[in-house]
């Protein structure tokens, strides 16, 4: 799973995404580590424009009682919450690295940070509108909307290369070309989840 990430404001490219996604959708937003039910930037496409938006990491349970913060590659196109997403709102949850924690014992865990070498970290997610926003992905941009009615998950899949070890998933993680199909190309998805195979740095942390 990814229950927490790090969005640093000290790479230039994320700092002009935060930037771009509060003038599109203005509201306070996350920096630091980035915790669940937490506000940070994330990239959607409207109208085959590509834009940063702010929003809420964690899709509302149908009960309304907890968030959702993960979605399992393997069953997004078969759960009906993540059925229809995975069709038109597909998003890309950029980050400079994200955490996890080895079980050491009953007790005790170690917290490690896995990133790349060039600092950004596009992780592959789905978003919903809730409440008061129409559902049309234009008006997300409109300044009367609230950024707590847009919402979102992180995809996972099974750990491989460092993660092996430390945990047994981890976030789908895209390279930059990758990203425009990921948002735009509906006959690249299973195909970019299918492959998807990265080998990331790893340190302890703390």
């Amino acid at each position: 799973m990814c229950g927490r990430y790090l969005y640093s404001l000290d790479n230039q490219e994320l700092r002009e995404i935060a930037e771009e996604a509060q003038r599109n959708l203005y509201g306070e937003y996350k920096t630091g580590e980035i915790y669940p039910t937490n506000v940070a930037p994330i990239i959607i496409s409207s109208g085959n424009v590509i834009r940063p938006v702010l929003a809420k990491w964690g899709l509302k349970k149908w009960d309304n009682k907890g968030n959702i913060i993960n979605a399992r590659s393997e069953g997004i196109k078969k759960k009906p919450m993540f059925k229809n997403l995975v069709e038109s709102k597909r998003c890309i949850v950029p980050a400079s690295a994200f955490f996890e924690w080895k079980e050491i014992s009953d007790k005790e865990k170690e917290k490690y940070i896995f990133y790349n070498n060039d600092g950004v970290l596009y992780m592959a997610g789905l978003y919903e509108v809730y409440e008061s926003v129409p559902n049309e992905q234009l008006s997300l941009f409109d300044s009367n909307d609230k950024v707590d009615n847009l919402r979102y998950t992180i995809i996972t899949k099974a750990a491989s290369g460092s993660m092996v070890g430390i945990h047994q998933r981890m976030p789908v993680i895209f390279n930059k070309e990758e990203i425009k199909n990921w948002l735009l190309g509906d006959s690249k998805v299973d195909e970019l989840l299918a492959n998807n195979d990265v080998d990331l740095n790893k340190d302890k942390n703390g």
